[in-house]
């Protein structure tokens, strides 16, 4: 590997265990694990009270506008519900970052489990998708060594597509469960009040559990509902 490669690589690690052990520490102070907080639709100012929205560990900067939109309006039905607020756990990965959670899966479930996930459940993914994964499956059965197993994998991955967190911008956006039992309602009211075209998928059985959704577009029904006053909201 070409030495500027290997110091992206080693530095993504280094980021990955200080961001957990950060994590940790606010999990052992009964505080919800945050990164931070990023408001992805700033003319919504005045039409819900906090219009930025919390995520953990997840790139929210290299995100598409409709999928920042989207995280807005669930935001917004959060907390015109009275639900809690919904925390982002995962938005744009590079080939590192989406082999990173690939092998999450993969120690889990196994390579069958990520050739299923990606090549049948999830509908969104590339139309290789399914192969992909199996290759992904063979390197980390192969190479021993985790952290050189996550570099190959990464290597491969940046050069076949197989999510919606890939596209460059990201289309895939994950919610934490953990926490937050009314997530999974909120994301199909915003499907069944048609505020965007795309695909959810339940993953809460994974590790760790989640809800990953793919924005194609938010409709313009989601952006006037961005426009509107939580007290003039639909009632549902």
């Amino acid at each position: 590997m070409e030495n500027w490669k290997r110091f992206l690589t080693e530095e993504k690690i280094q980021e990955g265990i200080l961001s957990r052990v950060k994590s940790k520490i606010q999990r052992s102070l009964g505080k919800e694990v945050v990164s931070g907080r990023i408001t992805p639709f700033p003319g919504g100012d005045g039409n819900w009270m906090e219009i930025s929205v919390p995520y953990s560990d997840a790139d929210v900067d290299n995100i598409s506008q409709d999928a920042l939109f989207f995280l807005a309006i669930v935001d917004k039905m959060a907390e015109e519900l009275g639900f809690k607020e919904p925390v982002v756990t995962s938005g744009y990965r590079d080939g590192f970052r989406q082999a990173a959670a690939m092998y999450d899966l993969w120690a889990n479930q196994g390579t069958d489990y990520l050739a299923s996930l990606y090549g049948e459940k999830c509908k969104s993914c590339s139309p290789q998708a399914g192969e992909i994964a199996v290759r992904v499956g063979q390197i980390f059965d192969e190479v021993s060594d985790k952290d050189a197993a996550l570099r190959q994998a990464g290597e491969y991955i940046d050069n076949n597509l197989i999510s919606s967190h890939n596209s460059v911008p990201g289309r895939g956006v994950d919610f934490r469960l953990r926490n937050h039992p009314d997530i999974g309602k909120l994301l199909a009211m915003a499907e069944e009040r048609n505020y965007f075209r795309g695909e959810i998928i339940d993953e809460t059985q994974n590790i760790p559990a989640h809800w990953h959704v793919t924005v194609d577009r938010v409709t313009p029904q989601g952006l006037q509902y961005l426009k509107t006053p939580n007290d003039d909201a639909p009632v549902t």
